[in-house]
């Protein structure tokens, strides 16, 4: 009787936590979601989009045709932009972060962009990793070693 019941509740408490990946229309994701894509790529389109529910967490995950990935939260402000041919277009970056990449990184380009509400990371395309806090301070940086 024990095992029943310490099996019904690993299950209750399990279920909800379960992760559901649900293929969806470019048309359903947010509008928000949409305006960003049709500016920050124009001329590209959707080759996939996904709404993630994670018990209380909602995103959307995007592919496009030229190869890059996005994701947006559930109001469709963006979280994440993974570009692999042609690097993250500027209307993504936020002015100071892009200033100070062309000031610092003139030769490099920004190739993906994450942040939340408290930190943006930024990777570039020779694999240098830095951390901008909100105030688009720099916090850390993780510069490629030399082979």
């Amino acid at each position: 009787m024990k095992r029943i019941l310490y099996t019904l509740l690993a299950l209750i408490l399990c279920v909800p936590m379960m992760a559901e990946d649900i293929e969806i229309s470019p048309e359903q994701l947010p509008q928000k979601a949409q305006n960003i894509i049709s500016k920050a790529f124009p001329d590209t389109k959707i080759k996939k989009a996904n709404i993630e529910r994670r018990a209380s967490l909602i995103q959307y995950e995007v592919k496009l045709e030229g190869g890059e990935k996005l994701q947006f939260r559930k109001d469709g402000n963006l979280t994440e932009c993974e570009c692999t041919k042609e690097p993250v277009p500027d209307i993504l970056i936020p002015s100071k972060i892009r200033t100070f990449i062309k000031k610092e990184f003139p030769e490099n380009d920004i190739m993906r962009i994450e942040h939340d509400s408290k930190l943006y990371e930024i990777i570039l395309d020779d694999g240098t990793e830095l951390s901008f806090n909100s105030s688009y301070r720099l916090i850390d940086i993780d510069l490629v070693k030399e082979k």
